[in-house]
This record gives structure tokens, C-alpha cells and sequence, in this order.
């Protein structure tokens, strides 16, 4: 799997921000990538005029340089989540890493989220890390990926190995949660399942040999999981017991209403995570 080359990192200078940093550059010196720290700047930008932001961002920099990484600095104005996902896209960053507040679900329902905004633009793969991520050893040797079969949890399974290759005895887990949907159960309607759970549960096998065999050819340890629920409480409960170290999951673009909802799988595991989570598209 070729190593990652170029980390981008959101940063306002907060706690949230600085946790970001810290887990990117981990990841940076396992695969000798760069970092790319973005500051989106506007007037109110805590007090600073422009030019002590610049000398705040040369602070970090400094920091990670000495540390081996080679670092470099934006200093852009605009919207944050705008000026970001830009930035990582446009550089052609292999992840994106940003930091959440972790702000209660109705405060981001009202008041929105920059990580929720960020998450809606960026293209590129985004690591989001929580408040409680400041005092979690940083680590990338155990990641569990919801797998549904679909492109985009390939992908991520992918880009999970992708990840996990430098780090010695590092294994990557495919979780397929098997809950069997039902039709509509009306007054006098009976739940019954649209297939057979011995069903469901054969396929999922097959789904997950399949493509545990094709990423263990990389030289990760990649194992496949099933558990009946759906997938953000089979994910959140198994990563919880496993004590995984980073969630990865798939998302598709954005479209229509997706784009205001905040109801996908990602999004849903970002704000009840207790730990980092990676999206890929």
C-alpha cells in the first residue's frame, strides 16, 4: 500500500485543534508524510491581528519540524469549513484531520457545527477528532470498518489498511452489522422479516471472506466481524469492547436534502463517538 505524503490539519488554535494536530503528526512520522497546517483568518479571529496569527502558525510549525516532519503553513480567509476543505482538496492531501468540539445534538441542530460543515464539503478523507480523543493514547494499530458492501465501505476498508501498514502488528476488523429489516407493520400486522436471518448471515460471510482474503494480501491482519443491530450501535458498542482505536466508515456525496440532514451513518458516528473517527468517500 503506498504510505500517505501529505496530512493536511485544520487549526484555530484551540484544544480540540491541538488534539488534531497531535494525532496527525503520529500519523505523519509513521508514514514519513508531510503536514499542511490551514488557518481560515477573519477579524474577529480571537483578538489577533493577521500578523500574530502567522507568528502563531510558525509556533507550530516549528514544533513539528523539529520533531522531523516536514511542515508547512496556510494562512487563508474565508469560512473555515470552506477554506479547508479547499485547502486539502486542492493540495491534494491523502486526509484531511480536524477537531470537534463536541457540542450536544441539539446545539448543532441550531447552531450547526464546523465539523459538520466540514464534513459536507470536503472530498477528502477526513479523520474527526473528539474533545475526550486529548487523553486517548494516540494510536492507529486497531481499526474497525463498517462494512456494508457498498463502493464507498471498500473504499474505506481500504484506505483503513492503507492507514494501519506502518505500524507493526497493526489489524484491521470489517464489521457488517446483520440487522434483517422488516416491511411496515401496521395495527394488525405481524413484524416478519423480508429474508430469513440464516440467510442474511451466509451472505455476510461470503461479503466479508471475500474481501478479508484481497486486503490480507497487503500484509495487515484483516479479520471480518458480524453482529446483528444497526450499524452506528453495532459500530459504537463493538469499538467500545475492542477498544478500537479509530472508526472507519464510507460516505457517499452529498445530494439534495442529504446535504441539510445530518442522518447518515457518518455523520450520526462523528457526533456519538467517543473516539476518532475517519470518513472516506
Amino acid at each position: 500500500m503506498n504510505p500517505l505524503r501529505l496530512i493536511t490539519v485544520g487549526t484555530d488554535f484551540s484544544p480540540p485543534a491541538a488534539t488534531a494536530l497531535g494525532w496527525a503528526a503520529e500519523l505523519a512520522l509513521a508514514h514519513k508524510a508531510s503536514l499542511l497546517l490551514v488557518h481560515a483568518y477573519t477579524k474577529d479571529d480571537h483578538g489577533l491581528s493577521e500578523d500574530e496569527v502567522r507568528v502563531c502558525l510558525a509556533g507550530l510549525a516549528a514544533c513539528e519540524m523539529e520533531r522531523g516532519i516536514s511542515t508547512q503553513v496556510q494562512l487563508l480567509k474565508g469560512a473555515t469549513a470552506e477554506v479547508v476543505a479547499k485547502s486539502a482538496r486542492e493540495s491534494g492531501s491523502d486526509l484531511l484531520v480536524i477537531g470537534s468540539r463536541g457540542k450536544n445534538m441539539l446545539s448543532r441542530i441550531f447552531m450547526g457545527s464546523v465539523a459538520d460543515s466540514t464534513l459536507k464539503l470536503a472530498t477528502t478523507p477526513t479523520l474527526v477528532v473528539h474533545p475526550s480523543d486529548a487523553v486517548r493514547p494516540v494510536s492507529f494499530k486497531n481499526l474497525l470498518v463498517g462494512a456494508d458492501f457498498s463502493p464507498e465501505a471498500d473504499r474505506a476498508a481500504e484506505f483503513a489498511v492503507r492507514i494501519a501498514a506502518p505500524f507493526e502488528n497493526a489489524e484491521v476488523s470489517l464489521m457488517h452489522s446483520t440487522q434483517v429489516a422488516g416491511p411496515f407493520v401496521g395495527v394488525e400486522v405481524p413484524a416478519v422479516p423480508i429474508v430469513e436471518a440464516g440467510e442474511s448471515d451466509a451472505v455476510a460471510r461470503a461479503g466479508l471472506s471475500e474481501r478479508t482474503k484481497k486486503l490480507s494480501s497487503t500484509g495487515v491482519r484483516v479479520q471480518g466481524l458480524t453482529c446483528p443491530g444497526s450499524a452506528v450501535e453495532v459500530l459504537l458498542d463493538v469499538a467500545e469492547d475492542r477498544n478500537s482505536d479509530v472508526i472507519v466508515v464510507g460516505k457517499t456525496a452529498a445530494t439534495g436534502m442529504s446535504k441539510l440532514l445530518l442522518g447518515s451513518v457518518a455523520t450520526d458516528l462523528v457526533h456519538r463517538s467517543t473516539r476518532p473517527v475517519l470518513i472516506v468517500r
